[in-house]
């Protein structure tokens, strides 16, 4: 496992599924900051695999760049 940067606050992994989908799921990294993380970019996994059918996939970019979490909508 690689060195990460000393002034991330590193966290656990920690899935959440909405209370109102239970077909929607968030799951967040350890590199993800807690409740005050802006997201500079989400992205949609379909945007970088075109021919991905599955769920719909989000991955979710810190100001830095840093993949923080995942979406998950069955």
């Amino acid at each position: 496992m690689g060195q990460m940067d000393s002034k991330k606050k590193l966290g656990r992994f920690e899935l959440r599924v909405s209370k109102d989908d239970q077909d929607v799921a968030y799951l967040r990294l350890p590199s993800h900051p807690g409740e005050t993380c802006k997201m500079s970019k989400s992205l949609r996994l379909t945007e970088l695999m075109g021919s991905y059918t599955g769920p719909d996939v989000v991955l979710d970019f810190d100001q830095d760049g840093v993949l923080v979490g995942i979406e998950i909508l069955a």
